[in-house]
């Protein structure tokens, strides 16, 4: 998670203030690429992270803030390396495991990523965010039972945790666990009632057990936040269908081929729904 890592830049720049007047050539390199590092000039924070390493390659921290500046340009490989780099040169900093795991996870390498994430719960074992994101890599990984426990620790040590109630959430859907999925679902809305991604996807649940007029209610309130999902309307649409208020169907399918992209898979099978509906 991006937020995280550049969390830990925080911690190593004030490290680097705290010194400022013995600072070296290659340390003032490193605080430059911090600080395009917070521009978001990634490309220029690399150079000036490079030139601090070539001036001392003995330095863990500014393998960690290269590799940093590399996952933000989805350099996943690059970034790999420089962690791996900065863990031979026996960083002690736990954060550096999140950062590598996320790495990992950019790489597709799950089971990697699982280990790092281990590894810094290890060391820092009440951080919500290292549970969810170990929750994800076992999502990924089709670990569901495993995901299950992440998510669940996560919003245990942080109740407000609206990320990991969704992914809670959607792991439950995946393994037919509709009740919990629901109940998890529910909580994000508890939480936030204007997050419309949750009532979209709890009607995905709804549809599943064949509570189609749910299934409409929460699409309705999803669109309440913006009448620019379109998914809202397609799903709404089919369980309209379902609940044979043809021409109310058909209007969902007309709302939703307004609003969606003009590429998107479904225009079609709308536009062939509308006249099989006798639109």
């Amino acid at each position: 998670m991006k937020n995280f890592k550049t969390n830990l830049i925080i911690v190593l720049l004030m490290f680097l203030i705290g010194c400022s007047a013995q600072m070296s050539e290659s340390d003032k390199l490193n605080k430059k690429g911090i600080d395009s590092f917070y521009r978001e000039k990634y490309e220029q924070a690399i150079a000036e992270f490079t030139q601090a390493i070539n001036l001392d390659s003995t330095d863990a921290r500014k393998y960690n803030n290269r590799g940093l500046a590399y996952y933000n340009l989805d350099e996943f490989s690059k970034a790999l390396a420089d962690y791996d780099k900065a863990l031979l040169l026996g960083a002690d900093f736990p954060e550096l495991y999140n950062n590598r795991a996320m790495a990992y996870t950019g790489l597709k390498i799950f089971d990697s990523a699982i280990v790092d994430y281990s590894e810094y719960i290890k060391q820092i074992p009440d951080d919500h965010d290292i549970y969810y994101n170990r929750g994800k890599a076992y999502f990924e990984a089709e670990k569901f039972s495993e995901a299950i426990v992440d998510f669940k620790k996560a919003t245990e040590l942080y109740p407000n945790f609206i990320a990991a109630f969704s992914n809670l959430g959607m792991t439950y859907l995946e393994i037919g666990d509709y009740a919990n999925a629901i109940d998890n679902l529910s909580e994000v809305i508890r939480i936030d009632p204007t997050n419309h991604q949750a009532y979209i996807n709890r009607a995905k649940v709804y549809y599943e057990v064949g509570d189609y007029g749910r299934v409409v209610y929460d699409c309705n309130n999803a669109l309440k936040q913006s009448k620019h999902i379109f998914s809202a309307y397609l799903n709404k649409a089919i369980a309209l269908e379902k609940l044979e208020k043809k021409q109310e169907a058909i209007e969902s399918y007309k709302q939703y081929i307004e609003y969606a992209p003009s590429d998107d898979k479904f225009i079609k099978m709308a536009k062939d729904k509308i006249a099989e509906l006798g639109g």
